[in-house]
């Protein structure tokens, strides 16, 4: 249809009422209508006033009445035209009805039948009925507000006492279930913890001490400028019954004028006979120098005046060192592109400011998008005052494209100290919480919302920007806290999609993966590795058994309806020491550990993990058991405890705080604690490299994605230093600042979102910032050959570890056999040699090396005698002057 034609047509609502006005209503049977003049009407009593419409609702007429007037007037009665109609009634009277509206046709209505006057009257009755029921409800209505009314203006009060009574509600039991479902039902006792004061200082000595007489009253401590330092004191109110006199004096004291004063000098001469004026006579002779001491002063200072020279010709001192301010395109390398730049800064004054980072991670699909954990920077001793208390703790989500607010927040009962994105399907989010629970959220709604707020913005084109913040996000699931970690989970890490497993610890046959992962490991101080699976509800309900068969008693359809299916771990491997007693606090994990070139080994089970003790764990969760059982189907067997530890070995004296593979070399593994980091070599008992102490505390370290020699350790005082093994290995190449505060946690950019042309590196604080950095050129791009040379680097320091093994073993042997030919007073001690380090003959090694040792520690001591006892010829010393005990003898010195 055209739209000429469309605008012809009238609107849809005036076409329907055009056809309502057209169609007539259904005449009823036994109803006739019929025209009435209004001068007949007058005659028939019909008319009530003098109006068209004055007229009686019904009225009744006799049937042979009507007949006969209709006989004797003719056309001149009323009811001439319905003459038929009236012969045919079948009772003495018929009825007349008056229709103002003219619905068919005509003004009146003859009811001839039976039927007809019956169904008419009944519903006039009806409505009649009706009609007086409502005013009698009116009028009862009226009564009431006016005996109300009467009553308030005739009140008589009467002062009786107050009578208690049960309070009853309608909604009384709804509420009581309300309150009680909103209650915390610990199914477990709580931990507590007394903390006292030691017996040995109870009772002790008190000793008082003056004050300064204007500190009476009020003690206020000022408030410390260090953001870790949070001491929050009560002002306190003290009264004193007596106070020291004070006394005031003075005393004269020596005061010197200042004056200027000047020297006056000339050269001396070198030669004889040389004379010059002083001022302090005339014609007075100056002392000749004397050329041989000068030469041997010269002689003695030409070292030092040569290496200061070398040194000048190293170093060029006269370089402007303003000269590369502005210069962009300086060379690669230069000092002044070794500093970050910094492009993002995100703060939220309402979720994170003042609260620590613990973790970042990157979505591993979007650019630009990267979530934080946020922590209260609280101490131990308020962490156990707030203990049980209920909480809300937040995960936010930021996006490169939004600085103000954050794209999403996370909510959490607990604190999360590490979560992470799943790497496979990024609209799940995983944490462990400081109950040692594990939560997890589901972000495809909330994304589904942003879109679509998105796209009615971009067609509102003439609206305001009035785009509110997205509601926090609630978590899908929540651990049982029974079955759940002890302690805070410290660490997460997603399995690979071709490492699921069972509750048995297996992995799952080919047939049974897929390209996505659903399972998750987490550690906590407790001892405890648990395997999770976001499938849990399928389990539960039998639609994976290859995972888990559940029992019948404990099926879903034996469930109550309503009843929540509790998240349980797939899998608990209990991880302890090697020599069975005591459990292990881990505190990170490493997992899903690459295979090395020429091993053949199946590490998708291994784990690689640290101890707050220092140790480093080396664990397979589908390791034997301890004791061999008829099988592991058997009833003998099924008591034997596996051997989940493999390795073990002393890491750090403190707990570690990052704990990571090497991107390019698979055996490699970095390990950070408090003042040192160390490089392992997986297989190797000690370190390959063990960095010296640090400045102040460590707090992270990661590899660089891009260069293999590259470290990056951050710090508390808020710098990072980068160490390149390709430049330097005994102190960092560079020291870059990032921020005033903390650093709690470090994280790059890496996998399908990162690009060639530029390394980002997230950084987060103690007080809720969070940092991301552009790295410079030079700290990413690797240089020429630079796998080969740290290949080769970590080669040579294995060799020698190893070589210094080799010899500490050989010098124990020598010890023994020494020990077993000479008698016990005379036995040396026991040789001890620093790791990596050579003592005696350097470089020797087989039979013969003890002798030459043992030759040259004699000579040296004969040196040594020498020395002592010509500086004490020189001093002059005394028997007196000696410390008591010591021969004078034995140093060729008579007394």
């Amino acid at each position: 249809m055209s739209e000429e034609k469309k605008a012809d047509e009238p609107p849809q609502d005036v076409a329907e009422d055009n056809k309502a006005e057209d169609a007539v209503p259904v005449l009823p049977p036994g109803v006739k209508p019929f025209f009435v003049s209004d001068s007949h009407a007058q005659k028939l009593g019909m008319k009530t006033g003098e109006g068209i419409v004055d007229l009686l609702p019904s009225k009744f007429f006799n049937k042979e009445e009507q007949i006969a007037q209709v006989v004797e007037l003719g056309f001149m009665c009323a009811f001439d035209p319905v003459m038929k109609e009236m012969k045919e009634c079948p009772v003495e009277e018929f009825l007349v009805v008056t229709d103002t509206d003219s619905k068919f046709g005509e003004m009146f209505l003859l009811y001839y039948s039976g039927d007809a006057i019956t169904g008419f009257t009944d519903a006039a009755r009806i409505e009649e009925e009706k009609r007086m029921a409502e005013e009698k409800r009116l009028a009862d209505i009226a009564a009431a507000k006016a005996a109300a009314e009467e009553a308030r203006r005739n009140a008589v009060y009467v002062d009786e006492p107050m009578k208690s009574k049960l309070y009853v509600s309608e909604s009384m039991e709804a509420t009581v279930e309300e309150v009680k479902n909103e209650q915390i039902n610990h199914e477990r006792p709580l931990l507590s913890l007394s903390i006292g004061r030691n017996l040995s200082s109870c009772g002790q000595k008190l000793q008082l001490g003056d004050r300064d007489h204007d500190q009476t009253g009020i003690v206020e401590w000022q408030k410390t400028r260090f953001p870790e330092f949070d001491m929050n004191r009560m002002e306190r109110d003290i009264g004193t019954q007596a106070a020291p006199e004070v006394g005031e004096g003075s005393t004269q004291t020596k005061w010197n004028r200042p004056v200027n004063m000047t020297t006056q000098y000339t050269a001396m001469g070198t030669g004889a006979g040389t004379s010059t004026s002083t001022g302090s006579g005339p014609d007075e002779e100056v002392p000749e120098i004397d050329m041989d001491s000068l030469a041997g002063m010269l002689n003695q200072t030409l070292g030092s005046v040569e290496a200061a020279l070398q040194q000048n010709e190293t170093v060029n001192i006269f370089t402007d060192a303003m000269a590369m301010v502005g210069d962009d395109d300086g060379a690669i390398g230069s000092k002044m592109e070794n500093q970050l730049k910094e492009l993002r800064n995100f703060t939220d004054l309402d979720f994170s400011k003042g609260k620590a980072l613990s973790c970042i991670d990157w979505h591993p699909n979007k650019k630009g998008v990267l979530a934080v954990s946020v922590c209260k920077t609280m101490s131990f001793d308020e962490r156990v005052e707030v203990s049980g208390q209920v909480d809300v703790a937040y995960v936010i989500i930021w996006e490169f494209a939004e600085w103000i607010k954050p794209q999403l927040v996370l909510q959490s009962p607990q604190e999360c100290f590490s979560f992470k994105y799943n790497p496979t399907m990024p609209n799940i989010v995983v944490g462990g919480c400081y109950s040692g629970q594990a939560i997890i959220w589901d972000l495809n709604e909330a994304m589904a919302d942003i879109e679509k707020k998105k796209l009615e913005k971009k067609s509102d084109k003439n609206g305001e920007d009035n785009e509110e913040q997205q509601p926090p996000v609630q978590p899908t699931a929540m651990s049982y806290i029974d079955t759940s970690h002890k302690r805070m989970v410290a660490d997460i890490t997603w399995l690979q999609p071709d490492c699921q497993i069972n509750s048995k610890g297996q992995i799952l046959a080919p047939e049974h993966l897929d390209d996505k992962t659903y399972q998750f490991m987490t550690i906590a101080g407790d001892g405890q590795a648990l395997v999770w699976d976001i499938r849990y509800i399928k389990i539960f309900k039998g639609e994976f058994p290859h995972i888990f068969k559940p029992k019948s008693s404990n099926s879903s359809k034996n469930m109550k309806e309503g009843t929540k299916i509790p998240w349980l771990p797939l899998f608990r491997m209990n991880v302890k020491r090697l020599e069975g007693v005591g459990e292990l606090s881990l505190c990170r994990l490493l997992s899903n550990l690459k295979s090395v070139e020429g091993d053949d080994t199946d590490k998708r089970s291994h784990i690689l993990a640290t101890s707050e003790e220092g140790d480093l764990v080396y664990a397979d969760w589908r390791a034997k058991r301890k004791f061999a059982g008829k099988g592991d189907d058997d009833d003998d067997g099924a008591n034997d405890v596996p051997e989940f530890v493999q390795w073990m070995a002393k890491d750090h004296n403190r707990p570690c705080v990052s704990l990571q593979q090497s991107p390019f070399f698979e055996d490699m593994i970095l390990t950070v604690s408090d003042w040192t980091f160390n490089i392992w070599k997986l297989g190797h008992p000690k370190p390959v490299f063990s960095s010296p102490d640090a400045s102040t505390y460590l707090t992270g370290g990661r590899w660089s994605p891009t260069r293999p020699g590259t470290v990056l350790i951050c710090k508390e005082d808020g710098c990072v230093d980068v160490w390149d093994f390709t430049d330097s290995s005994y102190k960092p190449s560079a020291t870059l600042m990032t921020t005033p505060s903390r650093i709690t946690s470090m994280e790059f950019l890496t996998g399908k979102t990162a690009t060639a042309k530029q390394q980002l590196l997230a950084i987060g604080d103690v007080v809720g910032s969070l940092h991301v950095f552009d790295v410079p050129r030079n700290l990413w791009k690797p240089v020429t050959n630079e796998r080969n040379i740290i290949h080769n680097f970590f080669n040579r320091e294995i060799k020698r570890m190893d070589f210094a093994e080799k010899r500490q073993h050989a010098r124990e042997e020598e010890y023994s056999k020494k020990a077993a030919e000479e008698p016990e007073d005379d036995a040396p001690p026991p040789p001890q040699l620093e790791e990596g380090g050579g003592g005696g003959g350097g470089g020797d090694e087989g039979e013969g090396e003890g002798e030459g040792d043992d030759a040259g520690i004699m000579a040296e001591e004969e040196a040594y005698k020498n020395l002592e006892a010509k500086f004490i010829e020189q001093l002059g010393l005394t028997a007196d002057d000696l410390p008591p005990g010591f021969d004078l003898s034995k140093v060729g010195v008579e007394e």
